[in-house]
């Protein structure tokens, strides 16, 4: 009898153990975004006996967690074992991991992995493939950019439609990433582009196109927005949730990626390649165009300010280097005389949205946000602006106590966002409102008290993907925070008081909330 109940007991100990394992998820716990950074920082700076340590302390809670076994790959990659590197990239790859991730590197760290036989029998024996993209933007009626990253030094063409041919070279000077600008084009009309390197044709595994923008704009215009998108495996499935919006355009506003680690390039490269290899992110940047900027953790680190000059910390030109190889905006900032990622992108004369650099040149000391230079380039921008909506993109709210005793948003810069809206009410500036990102939760507010003599209003979000999740705070017009969510912005100029109309979506697609400004709203009085 107490051998049959000894029996009983295992056989229900496995079988349960077998259960929780089953329903256990394969990735680390808590906010997976912050687990490998610095793991990834210690590679970056030689340190790879303490990373290996640590990463195989990891592997015990999540055996099969891929991010543990690609970093397990460059960890001995980068100290010269190539035979133990197959190894664990062999146990990504079978994890699910794409290919594409050892490819990219860092490439500091991949030599010794891509140079073993097995390796590169793995990469010979598929087709000739891109490691990341096709992303396109700066999308106008008659132009667009189209941008990737190749697998190797080699010739990148763009053809459209069988007749339009523009070529670039994929080089190790630009981390093998291209942008190609082709011209010439028809307006609203949609086109078919495939991508070709070394006169090989590339398999992208969808067919990519994309459609020009209207002449003047167009009747209705959508737009998705948002920040927040720290990478989370299990949320990484909002990318499909937009993509199935049909937006005309996605805007990030920052903390695209979560980097923290500015002096550390390795670390920057992982935070980006992690997301791009991401196959719900590549469906959606093939055929909606992505403009960007950043924030304080994909500039530098939380709460961060870049300081009043060009070139210091030593750290800032690298880091805009490299976010610019990351995206195809339609310009950066002042480009080499005055650094950054502030610019503007137009839908006609219906909509111009001009997007904030608030980190470079941020300068608490001086009460800065954007620095003299940008803060004089947006009031030629808002004074010089035809459109009938003018919308500012800023990384960090502008509207008071969103962040309640912090002054890392536009509170800590009130004299400098006075200066901004008494330069409207000045001007007789119509058709502004806000969009902005940081707050981990997505809300509409209406601001009185700005100086101009119609309500600024401003719509944020900023839990793209993030497990994080900040408090609604009293007073906004609607919040919501239970889930991750975007913002979607529709302009409808079919009516004779055109419309703006904001409504955040959850990940899993509900509208969680809605509010309609008319243009007759937004006039100076």
């Amino acid at each position: 009898m107490t051998k049959l109940f000894l029996v009983i007991v295992l056989v229900l100990t496995h079988s349960f153990g077998a259960q929780a394992q089953k329903k256990s998820s394969k990735y680390l716990p808590g906010q997976y975004k912050k687990h490998h950074r610095p793991i990834m920082a210690k590679l970056g700076t030689g340190q790879f006996h303490s990373a290996i340590t640590e990463l195989k302390s990891f592997l015990k809670k999540a055996p099969h967690d891929e991010e543990t076994l690609y970093c397990m790959a460059l960890a001995y990659s980068g100290s010269g074992d190539g035979a133990e590197a197959l190894n664990y990239a062999k146990r990504a790859i079978s994890e699910g991991l794409p290919i594409e991730r050892f490819i990219a590197g860092p490439r500091s760290l991949n030599r010794e992995l891509l140079g073993t036989d097995e390796f590169l029998k793995i990469m010979q024996s598929s087709s000739p493939r891109l490691v990341h993209g096709p992303m396109i933007g700066d999308l106008t009626s008659d132009s667009v950019k189209i941008w990737l990253r190749a697998s190797e030094e080699s010739e990148i063409k763009v053809v459209i439609e069988g007749v339009t041919a523009e070529r670039a070279k994929a080089s190790a000077k630009n981390d093998y990433t291209v942008t190609i600008e082709i011209k010439g084009l028809d307006p609203d009309t949609f086109y078919h582009y495939q991508i070709f390197q070394d006169e090989h044709a590339i398999d992208l595994g969808i067919e990519p196109g994309f459609r020009t923008q209207k002449r003047g704009g167009g009747e209705t215009i959508k737009i998705i927005f948002g920040g927040g998108s720290g990478f989370t495996p299990k949320y990484e499935r909002v990318w499909d949730t937009i993509k199935s919006h049909k937006p005309d355009a996605l805007l990030l506003l920052g903390d695209n990626v979560y980097i923290d680690r500015p002096e550390i390039r390795e670390v920057g490269q992982y935070c980006y390649f992690r997301r791009q290899s991401r196959p719900e992110w590549r469906r959606l940047i093939a055929d909606v165009p992505v403009y960007a900027i950043w924030d304080d953790h994909d500039f530098g680190t939380n709460d961060c300010h870049g300081g009043a000059a060009v070139n210091e910390p030593k750290w800032k030109p690298r880091v805009w280097s490299d976010f610019k190889l990351q995206w195809p905006n339609p310009e950066y900032g002042g480009e080499g005389n005055h650094p950054g990622c502030y610019f503007t992108h137009k839908f006609g004369q219906r909509v111009e949205f001009i997007f904030l650099d608030t980190r470079y040149y941020r300068e608490p000391s001086e009460g800065q946000m954007l620095g003299p230079v940008q803060l004089a380039w947006l009031k030629r921008k808002l004074k010089g602006s035809e459109a009938q909506f003018k919308v500012i993109c800023s990384s960090v709210p502008m509207t008071p106590g969103v962040k309640p005793g912090s002054k890392d948003t536009w509170d800590g810069y009130s004299e400098e966002r006075k200066e901004i809206f008494s330069f409207i009410e000045n001007n007789k500036i119509s058709g502004i409102f806000v969009l902005a990102a940081d707050r981990h939760r997505s809300d509409a507010w209406k601001n009185n008290d700005f100086g101009s003599s119609y309500p600024i209003y401003e719509f944020m979000s900023s839990k793209l993907t993030n497990i994080h999740t900040h408090k609604i705070i009293k007073g906004c017009i609607f919040g919501y925070n239970k889930k991750p969510s975007f913002g979607e912005v529709i302009f409808d100029f079919t009516k004779e008081n055109p419309t703006a109309t904001y409504t955040a979506y959850s990940i899993d697609n509900e509208d969680v909330g809605s509010v309609q400004i008319g243009l007759k709203e937004l006039q100076y009085k």
